[in-house]
C-alpha cells in the first residue's frame, strides 16, 4: 500500500483484510505517539484492523510497546534482531541453497543475520560472504538491496568494504551504482566513484548509500513502492532523486 503518503515505513493489506504496518528502527523509540498517529490515519482511511510491528536493529534491546490513554489502549509488537540467532538464520539459508530449495524468507535471513546475535561475528560475516555467490541469480539484486538497506548500520568500515567488493561480483545493481558513482565523482572533481575503497568515498554515510541504491533501482525501472520498501526513503526523497 502507498504507506509513504501517511509517512509510515511500509504497510500491506493482508488477504484477510487486515493491515500490516511494519516500521524499521535503528534507534529506540522512546514514545509511541508517532506510530499511533500513523495507525490512526490508517484506521480512519481504511477502517480495518491493524497489526503494527517495529523491527529494531543496531543493538536496540528494549523499547515501549504500548500506550494506555484511558479510552484508548494502543499495543504494538517489537522485534529485537540482536536477540535472534544469526548463526541459525545463516545455517537455514545454507541448507536451502545446498538443497536447491531457496525460499523468499531466505532473502531477509541473509540480509539480517549480521544484525542478529552471534558468538563469533567474524565467522558469521565470513559465512555471509561465502553464501552470496550461491544465491539464485534472479534473487541477487533483491538480496543486495536488502543487505545494503538493513545490515549496513551494524557493519564496520572494513566489513562494508569487503561486503561491497563481494556484492559487486554477484549483483547487477551495484554495477549501476558504480556508474552513478563515477558520474557524480566527475561532477565534483573527485576520482571516479568506483566501488573499491567503500565506493571511493561515494557511499559516505548511510543516507548516501540509500540514495545510490534507490538510483540504481530507478535505473532498473523498479516501482516507487518497491524502492521505498527496500531503502526506507520517503516518497518525496525518491521522487527528488528521480527528477534529478
Amino acid at each position: 500500500m502507498p504507506a509513504k503518503e501517511l509517512r509510515a515505513d511500509t504497510v500491506w493489506r493482508m488477504m484477510d483484510g487486515r493491515l500490516f504496518h511494519l516500521e524499521f528502527q535503528t534507534q529506540r523509540e522512546s514514545a509511541l505517539y508517532r506510530f499511533l498517529s500513523y495507525d490512526t490515519r490508517l484506521a480512519t482511511q481504511h477502517q480495518a484492523p491493524i497489526r503494527t510491528v517495529v523491527l529494531y536493529h543496531a543493538g536496540v534491546t528494549q523499547a515501549p510497546d504500548h500506550i494506555d490513554l484511558g479510552v484508548i489502549h494502543y499495543q504494538i509488537e517489537n522485534v529485537y534482531l540482536t536477540q535472534l540467532d544469526g548463526d541459525a538464520a545463516l545455517g537455514m539459508v545454507a541448507q536451502h541453497l545446498a538443497a536447491h530449495a531457496w525460499e523468499p524468507p531466505d532473502r531477509l535471513r541473509l540480509a539480517l543475520a549480521l544484525c542478529m546475535h552471534t558468538d563469533d561475528r567474524r565467522a558469521l560475516f565470513g559465512q555471509t560472504l561465502a553464501l552470496l555467490p550461491q544465491v539464485p541469480p534472479d534473487e541477487r539484486d533483491l538480496v543486495t538491496a536488502a543487505i545494503m538497506a538493513l545490515a549496513e548500520p551494524r557493519l564496520t568500515d572494513d566489513e562494508l568494504d569487503q561486503l561491497i567488493k563481494e556484492l559487486t561480483k554477484v549483483s547487477k545493481i551495484l554495477e549501476r551504482v558504480q556508474k552513478v558513482g563515477r558520474l557524480e565523482g566527475r561532477e565534483e572533481g573527485r576520482e571516479e566513484g568506483r566501488l573499491e575503497g567503500r565506493l571511493e568515498g561515494r557511499l559516505e554515510g548511510r543516507l548516501e548509500e540509500k540514495h545510490l541504491v534507490a538510483k540504481a533501482l530507478l535505473a532498473a525501472g523498479d516501482s516507487m513502492e518497491k524502492i521505498m520498501a527496500v531503502t526506507g526513503l520517503t516518497r518525496a526523497e525518491v521522487e527528488a532523486l528521480k527528477a534529478h
